[in-house]
């Protein structure tokens, strides 16, 4: 059963959606991914943490997990990394807020920072960037209304503008969070922390092949994706799609310093800039395949 994962920021302190209009917008991406597919998804499961994860039923009149169901809680907390970094899941992310939705007018105590301030959102994103297909993690904030979409169309709209950040070193990844805002930041912090880097070490530690194509990146991208390279990263890594992107000399340059100090010692192919003379220099030395689409 394929699996997506929804990211996206609660409207409110104790409820992520009381008037349903996030859920209107994920019905309809759900919708258009079971649509004209080529038998691609027929069905999908959909983990919602509201409903997938015991919540406190009524927190203003103190009623609040039973022990059980906070055990339960913690475990699929733990869960969270692989669900969201597994390169076969997918990752809708609600980036913007429902029409008519007001910061101001919520109750004190609400986090109302948009979905790129918050921390578990932010987590989420970068999880979704680490190992999976560009178009499995789709942008649900760049649907357009009145458009009818079917699986291709609400791909190529969701993934548009780049799509998404090259992955983060767990070092990179704390340091940025550190800006991010949490409702409950004292414990959410350190946890969100470990779960990232046990998520990045288990997805790179099995790679082996990124597909990093056709995501706007450019040489800042691409020296951001050879210091992970650099740190030991990905060791199975046979093959690494970066056709379609915009990186230039620099970029190419420090993915060739990555590759002459051993990085991805598996690697055999990478597709995309054949002219380089560093890059070019590196790969043939290491007997590393260039082609180009």
């Amino acid at each position: 059963l394929p699996v997506a994962a929804l990211s996206y920021p609660w409207l409110t302190k104790d409820h992520p959606d009381p008037l349903g209009a996030n859920l209107t917008r994920v019905a309809r991406a759900l919708k258009a991914l079971l649509t004209d597919n080529n038998g691609m998804i027929t069905r999908l499961g959909v983990f919602w943490d509201f409903g997938s994860l015991h919540q406190h039923p009524d927190p203003p009149n103190g009623v609040l997990r039973t022990e059980e169901q906070n055990a339960l809680f913690k475990q699929g907390l733990g869960c969270l990394g692989t669900l969201y970094s597994h390169k076969h899941t997918w990752v809708l992310r609600l980036t913007s807020f429902p029409d008519g939705h007001k910061a101001e007018e919520q109750a004190e105590g609400t986090n109302v920072a948009k979905y790129f301030h918050r921390g578990w959102c932010f987590t989420e994103q970068c999880w979704a960037g680490l190992t999976k297909a560009g178009y499995l993690s789709l942008d649900l904030g760049k649907m357009r209304d009145g458009v009818k979409y079917d699986c291709d169309s609400l791909i190529d709209d969701c993934t548009q503008a780049g799509g998404r950040r090259p992955p983060l070193l767990p070092s990179a990844f704390a340091a940025e969070l550190e800006k991010k805002s949490f409702t409950n930041g004292k414990d959410d912090k350190p946890l969100v922390k470990r779960l990232y880097e046990a998520a990045f070490n288990e997805q790179f530690g099995k790679a082996t092949a990124l597909l990093y194509q056709d995501l706007g990146w450019g040489d800042a991208e691409a020296a951001q994706l050879a210091e992970v390279l650099a740190s030991g990263a990905a060791p199975r890594l046979e093959t690494l799609y970066l056709n379609e992107n915009e990186i230039g000399d620099e970029g190419c340059k420090a993915l060739a310093a990555a590759l002459k100090e051993g990085a991805a010692p598996s690697l055999k192919a990478r597709v995309d800039n054949t002219e380089q003379p560093e890059l070019v220099a590196v790969c043939k030395k290491r007997g590393i395949h260039l082609s180009r689409f």
